[in-house]
């Protein structure tokens, strides 16, 4: 079995609240959605491709709630990370 771990990480270290301004306000933070303007072309082909080698995610409770409301909102077929 092989593990792999992806973060997303900023180079001083942190890693809440990639995607939203409030994603993740718990203990005051208010930086939120500092990924969101990175998201280009080759990352969101980068990112699908990782997903497409995992044959399961252990994800963190508020990272997997934030999936299970989100994913199967995601139906368009031109988007590299619905289902089919």
């Amino acid at each position: 079995m092989k593990l792999t771990l992806t973060e997303f990480v900023t180079l001083d270290g942190v890693s809440q609240g990639p995607g939203s301004p409030t994603e993740d306000t718990s203990g005051g933070f208010g930086l939120g959605g500092w990924l969101v303007p990175y998201l280009d072309e080759l990352f969101v082909r980068r990112t699908s491709d990782w997903l497409e080698l995992a044959d399961g995610l252990l994800l963190g409770r508020r990272t997997y709630e934030a999936f299970a409301r989100d994913w199967p909102r995601i139906t368009d077929p031109a988007d590299p990370f619905t289902g089919g």
